[in-house]
């Protein structure tokens, strides 16, 4: 019984930690000083929540989270190059 949740703590340490570190991203999103700062932070945000899928994926042993972090990850890549597309047409 003593090492049956043995992930529990590790996940729970590591979750507060990413929380903690997106909270102090969405700082940046939102007093970021230029367009660029604000998207760099949005990223980093998205980054985060990925490992946070990856995660789960072990903890729980399912492969669904790691589809879900493999769509998240390919949205996250593509939003940032459709809006530096969208900005560099429209300057």
């Amino acid at each position: 019984m003593v090492g049956e949740n043995i992930l529990v703590d590790p996940l729970l340490i590591v979750s507060i930690v990413l929380i903690f570190t997106s909270i102090i991203c969405m700082f940046r999103v939102i007093y970021g000083p230029t367009v660029i700062d604000r998207m760099i932070g949005l990223n980093t945000i998205g980054t985060k929540i990925i490992v946070f899928f990856v995660l789960l994926s072990v903890f729980y042993e399912r492969s669904i989270f790691l589809d879900l972090a493999i769509a998240y990850s390919l949205i996250n890549f593509l939003c940032p190059l459709i809006l530096v597309r969208t900005m560099e047409t429209e300057a």
